[in-house]
């Protein structure tokens, strides 16, 4: 057994399957500047912070940034998009066996924090965790994933037990935001990223399936 005793999970694409929420928002700001981009772009976008997904993926300018993340949430808050989204199977399980095995869960997400809740809240799951942190919400200070998890370490009085904690997301975007601050990385292969993409960005664990996560923590 490995000596993690506490494990920050990224949101979008490991927790929750958010996508039909979030691709509907992708669609509004797409329809206001009148884009021309194919959906399945959209795959890519989920992960890293929305000011980085318009200017590389929509190829908004710098200068509209403020303007589009305000169209998009916008339309995802009250279309009630937020909550057009599903927990992955067994997440809910495998949370509450590592609660019932000592673990501290934490959250760790570029969602902005308020957002987070408000789905965990929704979904019967926000007391599930020791912790939520994402962005705030005028991503000034916690806006890159590495922002995000030093805030949390912080938060949880962590920083001096790096080597017990372990962030689990699924894009190279949570790999990257935790080896920067110190942490190694689990990537899982029911999100949006693949094995590929961990093998390339240095993924320092890979498990397909909320069982593999368990029994690597666990057993």
């Amino acid at each position: 057994m490995n000596n993690f005793d506490t494990v920050l999970f990224d949101f979008d694409g490991t927790l929750f399957n958010t996508s039909p929420g979030v691709f509907d928002s992708f669609d509004e700001v797409v329809r206001h500047y009148g884009l021309n981009v194919d959906r399945n772009i959209y795959n890519k976008m989920i992960g890293p912070p929305l000011k980085f997904s318009f200017v590389h993926y929509l190829g908004l300018p710098e200068s509209e940034i403020p303007s589009a993340i305000d169209v998009y949430r916008e339309y995802y808050t009250k279309s009630e998009g937020m909550f057009n989204c599903t927990v992955y199977p067994g997440v809910i399980e495998l949370i509450e066996k590592l609660r019932n095995n000592g673990k501290t869960i934490c959250v760790a997400t570029s969602k902005p924090e308020d957002f987070a809740k408000a789905i965990l809240k929704r979904n019967k799951m926000l007391e599930l965790f020791d912790f939520t942190g994402g962005s705030d919400m005028e991503e000034k200070y916690r806006v890159e994933k590495v922002d995000v998890v030093k805030y949390v370490l912080k938060s949880m009085n962590l920083e001096n037990k790096k080597d017990q904690v372990l962030m689990i997301g699924d894009r190279l975007y949570d790999v990257n935001g935790a080896h920067s601050a110190g942490l190694k990385c689990m990537g899982i292969l029911w999100g949006f990223g693949s094995r590929k993409e961990f093998e390339e960005c240095g993924a320092d664990y890979v498990c397909e399936t909320t069982d593999d996560v368990f029994n690597f923590l666990c057993k």
